[in-house]
């Protein structure tokens, strides 16, 4: 049998003592919690310091509103809001109706939007005044129209769709609580994932499979009260959400909300908030280490036990130099959003190894398959496949992709890797094209597609190249109708009016044909060897 992360049950730690701990959706969670302890602190954001209380107080004003447009539960409320205490009030107060948030992506341009909109048919979109202008062109495109509410931010705007703004909610609607009965397997959050054929899917996460991730987490303790985690990830993101946000309040505790990752505001947030645990991708840990002096800052009096992070490796140098320099450990993850984000993490009560993402959650199976879906024995290397109640419960709209990918009850991942004789996992590689640009999933087929509406381009391929600080960097080879007719410039310009900036190529090579199988399909491992001819 495989060995276990050792874990610390929920019942025995000094800051869950007391608390309920079984729940039949996320928004009772926090209802209860609200109740439990009403004054202590959940959200630090910049000047604004909220209590349990608020949050809930705030989640049900916006509730009532949604009750009163008609919004019920299984309807979709969409939530494009950049980093604020707002995106809480609006998910959780959809949440509170048995409704399910969508945390749409706030990069996504007009197509893209257009395409969330028709796919989930949002009943009301909150939308904050810094993507209004963006959203129109979605909106203008989709056939799917959502009542609009603008969360009003210092960022002028000349869209003119939004029909109420979430201030006058917040100012006009009563607190009382609407909270609706649910159950451990309704759903309750629906976030968007690129797929391989290039159709972003929509993924559908139970309050089963969140609660599970709840537990799980606070059972591994590194959560041990008194703790402030910091978010400085976009929090359309599953990690901000799911691995973060939802079990940090399980446990009673409190998150500092960042609008984005700022190198000059790290440090003084870190003293000012007393951040116990925090967040990111590495290159963000990397950018801290080699150009972040934290001058004026004592750090005997850093409170930072862990940094959490996934997305891509994590070099051995960083970590030591992190431990040496800050006196902070690393917690290495791997996870998917059909996972609920998190499945595997390093163990606090462990030690790490160097290439690993950690061991497996408690309470879930991650198994090494083969093509036959046999299981692997350690140190052989396979399909990493995921089983649990953690699991999603599917796609939206998608049952025959859903049913691929769930295949004998396991979550097939798509990563190959192996388990060595200890239980820690090793990602060795990815059985699709997918590429990881700073902790961003991007997949090639997506943008192809995109390129292919081009009227200059006869053919493309789009792969990932190694790039020494965000891990990979997008490339495009294109074959041009007519030879010297296009430029990188004028390409990479057309393809940021079509979709979001990370996913834009940064190197593009004008080629004169792409290498093709005697069926057709192209050769794009002869792309990474650069087997192939110029234009």
């Amino acid at each position: 049998m495989r060995p276990q992360m050792p874990i610390i049950e929920l019942e025995t730690q000094a800051h869950l003592k007391g608390r309920r701990l079984e729940f039949e959706s996320i928004a009772q969670m926090l209802t209860i919690r609200s109740r439990e302890t009403p004054e202590a602190s959940h959200v630090y954001y910049y000047d604004q310091k909220l209590t349990y209380k608020d949050t809930n107080e705030r989640a049900n004003q916006v509730a009532n509103f949604l009750k009163e447009k008609g919004v019920k539960k299984g309807d979709i409320v969409a939530v494009m809001i950049r980093n604020a205490p707002e995106i809480y009030y609006t998910m959780w107060g959809a949440q509170k109706l048995g409704a399910v948030a969508l945390a749409m992506n706030y990069c996504l341009k007009g197509p893209e939007i257009a395409y969330v909109l028709n796919d989930a048919k949002p009943k009301v979109a909150f939308v904050g005044s810094d993507y209004l202008d963006e959203f129109v062109k979605g909106l203008d495109q989709a056939k799917s129209k959502p009542y609009v509410i603008e969360a009003v931010t210092d960022v002028a705007h000349e869209s003119a769709i939004a029909q109420k703004e979430l201030a006058d909610i917040l100012d006009q609607y009563p607190t009382d609580e609407c909270l609706v009965k649910q159950s451990l397997d309704d759903p309750f959050m629906l976030l968007y994932s690129s797929g391989t054929t290039g159709q972003p899917k929509g993924i559908l996460l139970s309050n089963r499979a969140q609660l599970s991730q709840c537990r799980n987490i606070n059972r591994q303790g590194y959560i041990k009260g008194n703790d402030v985690m910091m978010i400085m990830l976009p929090m359309f993101h599953t990690n901000p959400l799911c691995v973060f946000t939802y079990p940090i309040s399980y446990a009673g505790q409190a998150l500092c909300i960042r609008k984005k990752f700022s190198p000059p505001e790290f440090w003084p947030a870190v003293m000012r908030y007393g951040i116990t645990i925090i967040m990111g991708v590495p290159t963000m840990f990397d950018y801290i280490l080699s150009k972040v002096e934290p001058i004026d800052i004592d750090l005997s009096k850093v409170k930072i036990r862990y940094a959490f992070t996934g997305g891509a490796s994590l070099s051995l140098a960083t970590r030591r130099e992190f431990k040496k320099k800050y006196n902070i450990d690393f917690l290495v993850g791997y996870g998917l959003t059909e996972g609920c984000g998190g499945n595997t993490t390093e163990p606090a009560l462990g030690h790490f190894k160097d290439g690993s993402c950690g061991m497996t959650h408690p309470g879930e199976q991650i198994e090494i398959m083969d093509e036959e879906g046999n299981i692997l024995p350690n140190n052989v290397d396979g399909e990493v496949c995921i089983k649990g109640d953690c699991v999603m419960m599917g796609y939206l709209n998608k049952p025959e992709q859903a049913a691929e990918i769930m295949r004998g009850g396991f979550l097939h991942t798509g990563d190959i890797g192996h388990f060595d004789d200890d239980g820690y996992l090793y990602i060795v590689d990815r059985k699709g094209d997918m590429i990881i640009r700073g902790g961003e999933n991007i997949y090639p087929r997506q943008i192809e597609i995109v390129l292919e509406e081009h009227t200059l381009i006869a053919e493309v391929a789009v792969i990932g190249v190694p790039d020494k600080y965000l891990g990979q960097q997008v490339k495009a080879y294109i074959v041009p109708k007519q030879k010297g007719s296009m430029t990188a410039e004028a390409t990479r310009k057309w393809l940021l009016e079509r979709m979001a900036k990370y996913k834009v190529p940064v190197l593009f090579e004008f080629v004169d044909r792409l290498p093709r199988t005697p069926s057709g399909k192209v050769q794009k491992f002869k792309l990474f060897e650069e087997k192939i001819p110029r234009s």
